[in-house]
């Protein structure tokens, strides 16, 4: 189930299986004047006692499991702004629902005393989100609202990663996790003893930036300045501790490959 914002009406998306439906529907009925049954939706059109779009709106958006959003993000409020459109109860098949998530592996940090790796979301979902950092909560350090931190030098790191290598369904999230960023990492690839520490740090740095070797030090700049105003802890002033921890920790991580990739321009210029 899923409550959203399209162009021009409010769009409630029920499965058809679900006993919300049905519910949902007589509630239509019994409140507003102007609700149409169409081929495989029900259509409300009664734009007057605004509060009663409001009340079902909350209900319908507590009921997909949808409510803690409201906490960190403005979409329910102008979903609820928006309340004046029509609202459209789309009755849809239970796979029509699923949203993919891929989830990748990179690492952060590699030394004796602090490794540490960061599991990275294709796109925004807290249900995902909240699911990886419930998996791994004894290794947890902060998060993003795309990225997971973990201590990766914590006992069974790797056997807990290794366990959880397969499709999962959370409620309408399916997650796919990209097997070849875990294996590449699993395989220590990235401790390649024919390298000298710096060129380790260097090859960290552009992984970080997602640059090539080949990229030119403007193409790299303007990386850096893309993902200094993504990151950038003022944008998530108010929210969630962990998630501000998480901001700070990747602005600090992506300025330093920054500085480390520019050091090594000026050195070879």
């Amino acid at each position: 189930m899923k409550v959203e914002l399209l162009d021009p009406y409010i769009q409630i998306s029920i499965e058809k299986e679900s006993k919300f439906l049905t519910r949902a529907i007589n509630f239509a009925y019994k409140h507003f004047s102007k609700a149409y049954r169409l081929s495989s939706s029900v259509l409300i059109l009664d734009d007057g006692e605004r509060y009663k779009k409001d009340y079902f709106l909350n209900w319908a958006y507590h009921v997909a499991m949808q409510e803690e959003n409201k906490k960190e993000s403005e979409n329910f409020q102008v979903i609820l702004d928006s309340s004046h459109l029509p609202i459209r109860i789309k009755m849809v098949e239970q796979r029509g629902l699923l949203e993919h998530v891929v989830v990748s592996l990179q690492i952060i940090q590699s030394t004796p005393t602090n490794s540490q790796v960061c599991l990275k979301l294709s796109r925004q979902s807290r249900l995902a989100r909240r699911y990886l950092c419930s998996l791994f909560s004894h290794y947890l350090i902060s998060y993003t609202k795309e990225e997971i931190f973990l201590d990766s030098s914590s006992p069974y790191f790797w056997e807990k990663i290794i366990g959880m290598l397969s499709q999962k369904v959370i409620h309408n999230i399916v997650l796919d996790f990209d097997y070849a960023t875990f294996k590449a990492h699993n395989t220590f690839e990235c401790f390649d003893e024919f390298l000298t520490k710096e060129e380790k740090i260097l090859k960290k740095s552009y992984k970080i930036l997602g640059c090539s070797y080949n990229d030119d030090f403007e193409n790299i700049k303007t990386r850096y300045i893309e993902l200094v105003k993504i990151y950038h802890p003022d944008n998530v002033y108010g929210q969630d501790k962990k998630i501000i921890d998480g901001y700070a920790e990747k602005f600090r991580i992506i300025n330093e490959a920054y500085e480390n990739i520019k050091s090594n321009f000026k050195r070879i210029a």
